[in-house]
């Protein structure tokens, strides 16, 4: 595990990329500094799914996303990217069932932060040794219009489940939470709640997590 991880880091874990504005670029950094202002306590770049960029267009925004979290010291964490978590130093990696091998991750990259997706107790299951692992996403929670493909959501008494079966690893809840569910969300015993749309979309940053943490 990351010595420069903390389980408070997940408290408020923004997740986004260009695509969640709509492709307006400018927004979407906008967004991403008025949060890190706010008080989110970890970013993900997922510049992933329908009008996402790439190439070189998408390294200049992970770099441009670098500065801003530099800037506020918010933990970056790149999804599912090895090679775009280099470029950007970001301070860690995300990744689903079925990518990458976690665990020469980590041996190559000690200190960063490593999280893997979670859906149900099969995948827990099947994912073996999670030594290497400083947090688990678990979800989706709820109904979610924030990425292209996900599974069914899992519902309170899934998350519950996952959460109880992991009891010394940190967690934090993804999918369809937004501040009208954080606190039942919450009731579940998450180290954290992880969203897209209750962030991108807040006209009220500071209010909506606040909202978020439970307050």
């Amino acid at each position: 595990m990351s010595k420069n991880f903390k389980p408070s880091d997940l408290a408020v874990y923004f997740i986004g990329g260009s695509q969640n504005t709509g492709g307006d670029v400018d927004q979407f950094l906008t967004q991403l500094e008025r949060a890190c202002q706010s008080g989110v306590t970890i970013f993900q770049f997922r510049e992933k799914d329908q009008g996402s960029l790439s190439g070189a267009a998408r390294e200049q925004l992970g770099q441009q996303v670098r500065a801003i979290t530099k800037k506020y010291q918010i933990p970056l964490i790149v999804d599912d990217d090895v090679a775009l978590a280099e470029k950007i130093q970001a301070d860690g990696l995300h990744l689903g069932q079925g990518d990458e091998d976690i665990h020469a991750i980590a041996r190559d990259h000690l200190d960063w932060i490593l999280g893997l997706s979670v859906h149900d107790l099969d995948e827990l299951e099947a994912s073996g040794d999670l030594t290497a692992i400083d947090y688990l996403g678990l979800g989706p929670v709820a109904a979610t219009s924030s990425k292209d493909q996900v599974q069914a959501p899992i519902g309170l008494t899934g998350l519950t489940q996952l959460v109880q079966a992991v009891p010394d690893l940190p967690t934090v809840a993804i999918g369809g939470i937004t501040p009208a569910n954080a606190a039942a969300v919450l009731q579940t015993g998450v180290s954290g709640l992880a969203v897209i749309s209750a962030l991108m979309q807040s006209t009220n940053l500071p209010k909506t997590i606040a909202q978020l943490k439970g307050a």
